[in-house]
């Protein structure tokens, strides 16, 4: 396997085992043969966990990643997850390992922990020796099979009210309602900390899933989301100060702009993670570029990443369906793959932590949901025995494997009005996971009609330097030859001149002496060429032929090499009108 547990350092260094700057790919086998702790289990991160700089870092001081799911049914009416009716919890936790993932991410509701039901039998039917517990007794259980085979865990306060989350209107858009006011809200929190200090694996706490509708950073009390989290995450480290707090944005976890002014403080230093959600089903129209992603995210969010004093963020998070390969992987607007190609390459430019919604292979009770139906954005297959789409799961796999790498992301395509014109795009070239060095690029220009002459020619800067996490924009220019006319001389004209130039020497001779002659003889046959080489210039026109580029579509296809990695390659449009 590519990981199992604990820290993923392959996103920021080379394994121990390798010489040199820079990681050298090589095949999977060859690779686990020269050094079989570089994707094997990695070692169990030294607990507890804190944050430096942008990192989440255990108490060594190395890099802790989380590539996590999220495992979700405890914060609904059934309370308690999804996927004890179908299979045994050994085998839902082998799937989770099979999956490559550290970490789960695991939701309740404030209603599960104040009434703590016995969990109905429905929901337990491939796990008979849970018949008959009550809600909390399954979920330490659970969080215990996690726990035990070094899955970390950070609890997720869903929602108050037992539910299927989320909408505007559902009467869960705060961290508080009326059946569950923020005394509430607190006091359960408290008590799930308590109930897991001893445990620490149970990494942190997600303060409240999706604050949205008309919750606001700061202002008035009664919405104010960044004092509520102040509270609720001081609340939490008062009984464990080793836990992370995990805070997301406003507006459905979309937005944490208010943090450029009015940062979280708590009480406990470097515990503090900020939390962010990303869909391309849901928040994003007409996203047709990277560029153009990264314009979205850097207003609300990125400038936390990418800024000048980057904080410690989670994408806690982020799915796209599993019904089809292009949810994965698209040049289409109209297909999920575009954007999750997208956030693919922010995450690993970043080598940013990350929750998958969801693990599961089958829906829990909701609005708008069918027990037992299959999850289409599910991680495992709706027998969860078995991954859902390959495609997705093998994208996730390169995504934690965190090898450094590089990308070539096309800024848009290139429309040339009329042959004769010169139009240019920009490729930006990206480092992922660490990559630093120099990047050689070439270009070249296909399509056409076949045999066709004056194709588009292409040129681009022939290396760019990596130095840091930022890309790097390469310039691609194509040139188109414009309209022009070749002329056909008549062949007497040539020798009606050269006649002439011989006829002019002999004429010039004749005027000067014998013993001259044979002196201007050489100066004369030189003005007697000359004339005659300027007849190629002259002469009689017998038709023309066009030399310019044919219009059409074309692709311009740019490479990218760098020392010890694959070829990389990106596709711009071209046309010529």
């Amino acid at each position: 396997m590519f990981y199992n547990s604990g820290v993923n350092n392959l996103d920021r260094a080379t394994p121990r085992c390798f010489a040199g700057s820079h990681f050298v790919l090589i095949p999977l086998l060859a690779l686990l043969a020269l050094c079989p702790r570089a994707f094997g289990a990695a070692a169990q991160p030294a607990f507890p966990l804190h944050t430096a700089g942008q990192f989440i870092v255990d108490s060594n001081g190395n890099r802790v990643r989380l590539n996590a799911a999220a495992w979700y049914g405890g914060e609904s009416t059934d309370f308690v997850v999804a996927g004890l009716e179908i299979a045994t919890l050994p085998t839902i936790v082998q799937q989770i390992k099979a999956q490559n993932l550290n970490a789960i991410r695991l939701p309740w509701s404030n209603q599960l922990y104040e009434s703590n039901p016995v969990i109905a039998s429905y929901a337990l039917t491939a796990n008979p020796g849970l018949q008959g517990e009550n809600a909390l007794t399954i979920m330490d259980q659970v969080v215990a099979a996690l726990t035990n085979a070094g899955i970390m865990v950070i609890l997720d306060n869903h929602n108050s009210d037992a539910e299927w989350c989320c909408s505007g209107t559902d009467g869960n858009t705060l961290w508080y309602n009326s059946q569950y006011p923020e005394t509430s809200w607190l006091s359960d929190w408290e008590g799930m900390a308590q109930r897991y200090k001893s445990n620490p694996l149970v990494i942190g706490a997600d303060l409240r899933n999706e604050p949205r509708g008309n919750v606001t950073w700061g202002g008035d009390p009664s919405t104010d989301w960044h004092a509520a989290a102040e509270r609720g995450g001081n609340a939490i480290l008062a009984v464990n100060p080793n836990a992370l707090i995990f805070v997301e944005g406003v507006n459905y976890a979309l937005d944490l702009s208010g943090v450029a002014t009015l940062p979280v403080q708590l009480n406990v230093p470097n515990q503090l993670v900020y939390s962010v959600h990303d869909y391309g089903a849901f928040d994003y129209t007409g996203l047709t570029s990277f560029s153009g992603y990264l314009s979205s995210l850097d207003p609300r969010w990125g400038y936390l990443v990418s800024g000048a004093n980057p904080q410690p963020i989670w994408i806690g998070e982020f799915g796209t369906c599993n019904t089809a390969n292009t949810c994965v992987s698209s040049t289409n607007p109209s297909d999920l793959g575009l954007w999750f190609g997208y956030f693919s390459t922010y995450v690993q430019q970043y080598g940013l932590d990350w929750a998958y919604w969801a693990l599961n292979g089958t829906e829990s009770t909701g609005d708008g949901r069918t027990y037992g139906a299959a999850e289409s954005y599910g991680l495992l297959n709706p027998s969860w025995n078995g991954t859902a789409l390959p495609a997705l799961t093998s994208q996730l796999g390169v995504i934690i494997a965190a090898a450094p790498n590089v990308t070539l992301i096309s800024g848009g395509s290139i429309d040339i009005l009329s042959p004769g014109l010169s139009n240019s795009a920009t490729v930006a070239v990206t480092p992922q996971n660490g990559f630093t060095g120099t990047v050689s690029l070439s270009c070249s220009v296909s399509g056409g009609s076949s045999g066709a002459s004056y194709l588009p020619t292409c040129t681009v800067p022939s290396t760019e330097n990596i130095t840091g996490t930022a890309a790097v924009n390469a310039t691609v220019t194509v040139t188109t030859t414009g309209s022009s006319a070749s002329s056909a001389r008549h062949p007497l004209g040539i020798f009606s001149r050269a006649v002439g130039g011989a006829a002019l020497a002999s004429l010039l001779l004749i005027g000067f002496p014998a013993r001259r002659r044979k002196m201007l003889l050489p100066v004369l046959i030189l003005m007697a060429a000359a004339f005659t080489l300027s007849a190629c210039g002259g002469g009689s026109q017998t038709g023309t032929t066009s030399v310019s580029t044919p219009t059409g579509n074309y692709t311009v296809t740019v490479t990218g090499t760098a020392t010890g990695l694959n070829p990389v390659t990106v596709q711009i449009p071209l046309s010529v009108q």
